[in-house]
């Protein structure tokens, strides 16, 4: 064994680099060295067929002549953004920055909605020296992105073809910015979270524990690389195992979501996952000839996180594919945000998905109870625990102190994966990444996510800036959302909003929708059961449904809806409106249905 890689036993007695003396690039290294022809990654380039792929050695030859490249052209430690589509390219251009001493920034993804003004904020924000990426996206994003006038010109470098040269490439230190990962914005503006090389690897050494990764693994990934569970969670955690990953695109998979199913059909795959929607997505696939040679039996690990997960979504996707060999038990819910570079808690491999009734009521007191009757009944999921050295724990959001199991607070994290801080925000770094816990002397991270913990497993309820208050209680747009559960034939789920207004010093729910491609109710008919629905469960007067186009809910490039712009684009009149219900709900029961037409919304 070459000394210079320093390894250790892993869980499954395997010999693995230990996390604590080496990064990512002593990973790519190790594995050219060791297994010079595994190859690493697949590119199905039209979501079916395999148009790229890379070997260990192929990646590790390419990324030092990238960064030797790199290098002649910018300064140690410059900042340079990733601007590539789901491809192996994006995986290149990454380790060419890495090898270079340079600082790859991810946040960017070119066929997203609102790419463009999503790449002017982040140049502007992190002070980019550079873009890298193939040369038509360049093309495309260069002469609509001009540079700001009085600054230093910003380097647009096609990485199509490197030129060939003395290697110049260097090796970091676990103490190195490895990487800026931009949030995804779903409720705030993006954040750029600076993540040491320390931050990484700890990270994805925790994730192979949890996830029991073994070597030889295979996992499909089409989630977005320029999100951090696309990046860190797929494509870098196959290099730091030393399995294989296959890639396709997130457009590809929204269009025919079969090909994410086939996909880990054909390979084999032991782990993928993504979102509940996607998880929705193929649950309610018709069944058709693409179905008959479907073999998912390999598939150990489901994993499943970003957003609330629906306990019918699980139901009725392991109700639809169990002919197919996929197993329940291989669901895997997991919580993990940016700011700790990626996961926090998980549950266990093999165990599935374990939901718990509590009270809603009790919850919007801030107590984790038994519910008093089937309305009062609100399902959640356990997340699991945290792994060795991570801390997570539950404060009092006025007091800051820490709450006992079954009281709700604010989830706060501590261990080695927290990142350094934002970029150009000190003021938040000292508020987010350096908040102390009354009694202790390490610092918390403060997540912004509510929950509580109960028999030792994190449970979350939602986000503390999303929170809608009736009648001076606080509830979750993802409880009343799920609440809808039963009209997902009529409206997308998730592409649905939810906020509350005040109509003569009454409370009132709104719930803005896309309604389904085939909607099986009239709106009429549909607006009075939503309507009849939740104001069985809330203490509100009325409910004002909103049908809207499919598309209209604004998004962000890793699909999670953008709740509070799209209602204030909703209030101003920027999004229009197919139809809208106003359901009143009177002492004597009766209801009245009034129709407002588009020009008033």
């Amino acid at each position: 064994m070459n000394q210079t890689f320093q390894t250790v036993t892993s869980a499954q007695g395997e010999e693995i680099l230990d996390w604590r003396s080496n990064t990512i690039i002593h990973a790519l290294s190790y594995y050219a060295h060791v297994s010079p022809d595994l190859q690493l990654y697949t590119l199905l380039g039209d979501g079916e067929n395999e148009t790229d792929s890379a070997t260990a050695e192929q990646l590790a030859v390419g990324s030092r002549a990238m960064a030797g490249w790199l290098r002649r052209l910018l300064p140690h430690g410059a900042r340079v953004i990733l601007l590539y589509e789901n491809s192996l390219d994006y995986i290149r251009g990454l380790l060419g920055c890495l090898s270079a001493g340079l600082t790859p920034v991810s946040g960017v993804y070119p066929k997203a909605f609102g790419a463009r003004d999503r790449f002017l904020a982040i140049r502007d924000d992190c002070q980019a020296k550079a873009v890298i990426g193939n040369r038509s996206v360049l093309a495309e994003f260069q002469p609509v992105c001009p540079d700001i006038s009085g600054c230093e010109r910003l380097l647009w470098i096609p990485t199509d073809k490197i030129r060939s040269g003395e290697d110049l490439y260097i090796v970091p230190s676990h103490d190195d910015l490895a990487l800026i990962q931009y949030t995804s914005g779903s409720t705030r503006t993006p954040r750029g979270v600076m993540l040491s090389h320390r931050n990484i690897v700890h990270n994805l050494f925790r994730q192979a524990e949890t996830f029991g990764y073994r070597r030889g693994d295979c996992g499909v990934n089409w989630l977005p690389l320029s999100h951090d569970m696309g990046l860190i969670g797929g494509a870098l955690m196959t290099l730091a195992a030393g399995g294989r990953c296959v890639l396709l695109s997130p457009e590809h998979v929204v269009e025919s979501p079969i090909r994410w199913l086939r996909a880990i059909s054909r390979y084999r795959a032991t782990l993928s996952g993504g979102p509940n929607f996607a998880y929705g997505m193929c649950a309610r696939l018709n069944s058709s000839s693409e179905f008959h040679d479907l073999d998912l039996s390999s598939w150990e690990v489901a994993f499943n996180g970003a957003e609330y997960i629906h306990p019918e979504t699980v139901a009725n996707f392991s109700s639809k594919f169990s002919r197919y060999g996929f197993k329940a038990s291989a669901f895997f819910a997991c919580y993990g945000l940016a700011e700790a570079t990626l996961l926090v808690t998980a549950s266990s491999r093999g165990k599935g998905i374990e939901f718990q009734s509590f009270s809603r009521t009790n919850l919007a007191d801030g107590r984790a109870k038994e519910p008093s009757d089937v309305h009062d009944a609100r399902l959640l999921v356990s997340c699991g625990v945290a792994p060795t050295d991570v801390h997570v724990c539950i404060t009092e959001e006025n007091t800051e102190a820490v709450l006992p199991e079954g009281s709700i607070g604010e989830i706060r994290v501590s261990g080695p994966g927290v990142g350094l801080g934002y970029v150009n925000r000190p003021f938040e770094n000292t508020t987010v990444f350096a908040a102390y816990v009354p009694g202790t002397t390490t610092p918390y991270l403060r997540t912004g996510d509510s929950g509580f913990i109960l028999d030792g497993a994190l449970y979350v309820t939602g986000r503390q800036d999303g929170r809608i208050i009736i009648e001076g209680k606080a509830y979750e747009p993802e409880d009343v959302i799920a609440c809808l559960e039963s009209f997902q034939n009529d409206i997308r789920l998730f592409s649905t909003v939810v906020f509350v207004e005040t109509i003569d010093d009454q409370p009132h729910l709104v719930i803005a929708a896309e309604s389904a491609a085939v909607p099986l109710l009239e709106p009429e008919i549909l607006g009075r059961a939503i309507g009849e629905a939740l104001c069985a469960i809330y203490p509100v007067k009325g409910c004002r449904c909103i049908f809207l186009k499919v598309g209209a809910v604004l998004k962000t490039p890793s699909g999670k809806v953008r709740m509070t712009e799209t209602r204030d684009e909703l209030l101003r009149g920027s999004i229009s409106a197919i139809s809208q219900y106003f359901y009143i709900a009177s002492g004597s029961a009766k209801v009245r249905i009034l129709q407002i037409s588009e020009d008033k919304i």
